[in-house]
């Protein structure tokens, strides 16, 4: 597995070519598998959740892909579930290394200067999952995931050194829920046993062109270790009218803390609890050492505009401050941009039904987002684009990022 992994990672810096130089300040560890469509609305899906996107927002939402008297054993199952994303910045860079006249870092920002202090990112994953049901009010959620990250930046106040910034996760996901007859009031807990690959490191900017000193450095450095992360989620619908909805959902329940952990917003030292992960680890001060418990809490209403298309309003806030400093579950000192997510997405047809077609806007860390979903028979696509806050001073840089998922439901 572990050869496997650091293959993969090699692979995807090696095409990149670049990474991150510091730890940016407004990333939010332990949040790598982001559903393309919750992102299309900001994020805001505490109080949505309908779908296989539960999984990552709030579990209790596993019962609420069918209606309460639907009968059958098998709710929604897809396959593979591909997930692809990148950044704005990706073919600036390709074109920068591409462009170069010689295998050398000076080379390359000679060809295009304009790549130094502009962050990189891409992703790669796979999501088959399957939603069923033990009896009307016992809806079960089992998924196997594949999931690698690589963000990357070179400085442009220091071109001679970069860092590596890569986590590759291979685990699986097993959620437990209940709901009463109406299906007005859903709850769940949900496992994920995960074993996660990661490098995070500051290396000569130099190596970045040498493949074989990359994975040199992924064999030497890198943090292999397994964790086992804890959820619980609980929604409640209100009233037919419009369909008001509460949710609120506790991602990466503490299984431990780490006393010294780096808060990458108040870049001090704090014992921060989460979804701690145990093996061996290159670098020990790494933030992918532990995914800190996210606290979320979520309101939605669904106005109709005609007989059969609506609106779905949301507005979320996650990572919530739980505890202190001393003793923090989740991290403090997150800005408000961060905190607060707001969305709105437009379908047609029943609103206790998944659509077909639907398009979505919101709000993630005070940039736009927008997406969209249709489906050909079997074939399902979504398509989401995000702004991230990946400055690390009081003014906001946006990194725009886009993401596709193609998959076959059934």
């Amino acid at each position: 597995m572990s050869r496997w992994c650091r293959w993969r990672l090699a692979w995807m810096v090696a095409f990149l070519t670049s990474v991150p130089g510091r730890v940016q300040a407004e990333e939010i560890p332990g949040q790598a598998f982001g559903a393309v469509r919750p992102l299309g609305m900001g994020g805001a899906f505490t109080a949505v959740a309908n779908d296989e996107s539960s999984v990552w927002t709030n579990p209790a939402g596993i019962g609420r892909s069918r209606k309460a008297r639907t009968r059958g054993v098998l709710s929604l199952s897809k396959l593979p579930n591909l997930i692809i994303g990148a950044n704005g910045n990706t073919r600036e860079f390709y074109q920068a290394f591409s462009g170069a006249q010689d295998k050398s870092i000076a080379s390359v920002l000679s060809s295009a200067g304009t790549i130094t202090g502009k962050p990189l990112w891409a992703r790669g994953a796979l999501f088959p999952v399957s939603l069923f049901d033990f009896g009307r009010q016992s809806p079960v959620a089992f998924g196997l995931y594949s999931n690698t990250v690589v963000s990357a930046l070179i400085e442009s106040g220091s071109t001679n050194v970069a860092s590596v910034n890569a986590v590759s996760d291979v685990g699986a996901v097993v959620t437990l829920g209940w709901n009463n007859p109406s299906n007005r009031l859903n709850a769940a807990i949900q496992f994920r046993p995960v074993s996660r690959y990661a490098y995070e490191n500051r290396i000569p900017s130099a190596n970045l062109v040498d493949k074989k000193a990359m994975n040199e450095y992924l064999r030497k450095d890198s943090n292999r270790a397994d964790g086992l992360g804890v959820d619980v989620g609980f929604m409640y619908t209100v009233a037919d009218f419009w369909f008001p909805t509460i949710g609120v959902s506790a991602l990466n329940l503490p299984t431990g803390c780490k006393a010294d952990y780096l808060n990458p917003y108040s870049q001090t030292r704090q014992n921060v609890c989460g979804n701690k992960f145990q093996g061996t680890f290159g670098n020990a001060d790494a933030l992918s050492v532990l995914d800190p418990t996210d606290v979320r809490v979520g309101l939605s209403i669904t106005p109709r505009i005609t007989h059969s298309a609506n609106l779905r309003l949301a507005l979320d806030a996650h990572n919530l401050p739980v505890g202190s400093a001393a003793q923090s579950y989740g991290l403090q000192s997150v800005p408000f941009s961060a905190l607060v997510h707001a969305g709105v997405e437009f379908f047609v047809g029943n609103p206790l039904m998944l659509p077909e077609y639907s398009i979505r806007f919101g709000v993630n860390q005070g940039f736009i987002t927008s997406g969209f979903s249709f489906s050909f028979g079997a074939l399902e696509v979504d398509f989401a684009t995000y702004g991230v806050d990946v400055s690390s001073s009081a003014k906001a840089l946006e990194d725009r990022r886009y993401l596709a998922s193609l998959s076959l439901g059934f």
